[in-house]
């Protein structure tokens, strides 16, 4: 019995014998049948011989046997019938439950929470690292403005090298003028000794003191030396400024600018608009008449 149904089993034709028999009976060959379909000779072929897997999804091998039965007008639902049923997909062996999935959740908040805390604090050490250092440079920065200042004050003080020269040169001038004087009083000590006045030393000196006032319209640069040869005024004065310097006479004065300048000396004005304008004037006070 079990041998005369495993025979039947066997001699029952399978879905590629049946097409390919339905093609035969209806005198088609492979490639007139696969060009409807839009198939290969070779996938006609594994149609025909049940090598389904070749051909794809089960899904799309019962398309085509479908397409394949309607080009022969044969009836496609007894030979789908016989299509073995697709597999079940199978179920992952090693499934996480609720309870793992929500504790990695967990853990995996914990650990960005810890992420953000380290961040912050890398961030917030950078930026206090950054204001403590910055703090000194802006002080050294103010430092360097305030002597860079008071250096340009020193420089605008100084004469130009110019002036200096030009200072040299009256100092040699003065030299000369007070060689000359002393060569001309030893050469006649009598008429000094006739004409010099006998007095105290404090009464001599305070005769000798001259007053010199000077009244700057216009900025100008000054040098006076007294009669000893001691520098009593310097520098470049600005409009408005009033100087009153005292000393020994005679004076040897040098102005940049003369014109801008007005003089007194013990009271009385110094003319000095004869001295040639736009160039250094240099003159003794009190003026040679």
């Amino acid at each position: 019995m079990n041998e005369e149904n495993t025979q039947t089993q066997s001699e029952q034709p399978t879905v590629g014998q049946i097409l390919k028999n339905h093609r035969e009976q209806a005198n088609v060959s492979i490639a007139t049948i696969a060009a409807p379909l839009k198939l290969s000779e070779l996938q006609i072929k594994r149609l025909e011989n049940d090598e389904f897997t070749l051909l794809g999804p089960i899904t799309f091998v019962k398309g085509y046997i479908k397409n394949y039965c309607r080009e022969l007008k044969v009836d496609s639902a007894p030979i789908l019938a016989m299509m073995p049923a697709p597999p079940e997909p199978a179920k992952p062996a090693n499934m996480q439950s609720f309870s793992r999935r929500t504790e990695k959740e967990a853990n995996d908040s914990r650990l960005m929470f810890f992420s953000y805390l380290i961040l912050a604090i890398v961030i917030g050490s950078s930026a206090l690292w950054f204001w403590q250092n910055a703090t000194p440079i802006e002080e050294q920065t103010s430092n360097i403005n305030v002597a860079n200042s008071k250096m340009s004050e020193r420089q605008a003080a100084q004469p130009s090298i110019s002036e200096q020269q030009q200072q040299a040169e009256i100092d040699d001038e003065s030299l000369l003028e007070s060689q000359s004087t002393s060569s001309e009083t030893s050469t006649s000590p009598e008429i000094v000794k006739e004409t010099a006045p006998i007095v105290s030393n404090s009464a001599s000196q305070e005769d000798a003191s001259s007053t010199i006032v000077m009244n700057f319209n216009g900025e100008s640069w000054v040098e006076i030396y007294d009669g000893e040869g001691e520098k009593i005024a310097f520098g470049v004065k600005k409009a408005g400024y009033i100087m009153t310097v005292s000393g020994t006479p005679p004076f040897s004065v040098v102005l940049g600018k003369h014109d801008a300048v007005d003089i007194t000396l013990n009271g009385e004005p110094v003319d000095v608009s004869a001295f040639p304008q736009n160039r250094l004037a240099k003159f003794t006070l009190p003026l040679a008449e």
